[in-house]
């Protein structure tokens, strides 16, 4: 799988963003500690990129600063990107305009570091109204240890290997060439418990990245 960015690249460049966002928002990391419920030290060590952020953490590191997860991301081959770009209008995003539809494999953008998961967008960017992704899930792997949650809908097929997939307290065994659809709202989760790689494309709509 071809990519423009490691993981360890990726990890410097959110902890720099994730930094920066919480100096902007005049926030200590105890202050960012007690709106997301994360520890002192692992927020001082995702921002030093010592270690990784799971989709899950930046999820509520998003939320309690008001940010959608996508900024962390967006143009991640350019590490320099400003902060002030946070709550841009999305009037004029809602669409893929003014882009090269397509996308080839060594140009997918990675949006996740997390230990064993990779998530490649499928889409020219991260604007638009929906999102696609293809993922990895290396055996063991996992989107965190609790359920979680965002509005709108998603739908997955499992192109190779087998995931579980978690919702409310439902448990799916998702083999190749099975899909799946549901209500995003509904606390959910995916895991690879198999001892081979799983990989497949997901769907949400609205975009949650």
């Amino acid at each position: 799988m071809g990519n423009n960015i490691s993981n360890n690249d990726l990890s410097i460049t959110l902890g720099k963003r994730i930094r920066e966002l919480r100096k902007q928002k005049n926030l200590k990391i105890v202050d960012l500690s007690n709106l997301t419920g994360l520890t002192v030290s692992m927020i001082s060590q995702v921002e030093r990129a010592i270690i990784s952020p799971s989709i899950e953490t930046l999820k509520k590191i998003g939320n309690a600063m008001d940010t959608p997860v996508g900024y962390f991301f967006e143009d991640v081959n350019q590490p320099e990107t400003q902060v002030n770009n946070v709550g841009k209008s999305s009037e004029n995003s809602s669409v893929f305009s003014d882009v090269f539809p397509v996308v080839h494999e060594h140009q997918r953008k990675l949006l996740s570091p997390g230990k064993g998961i990779r998530f490649y967008l499928l889409n020219p960017n991260l604007n638009g109204p929906i999102e696609f992704i293809y993922n990895v899930y290396e055996p063991g792997s996992s989107t965190g240890d609790s359920l979680y949650s965002h509005p709108g809908s998603e739908c997955g097929l499992i192109l190779e290997g087998q995931l579980v997939v978690q919702i409310k307290d439902q448990v799916y065994v998702l083999e190749k060439g099975d899909s799946i659809t549901f209500n995003s709202s509904d606390p959910h989760s995916k895991r690879n418990v198999s001892d081979k790689i799983c990989t497949c494309v997901w769907a949400n709509d609205p975009p949650w990245f």
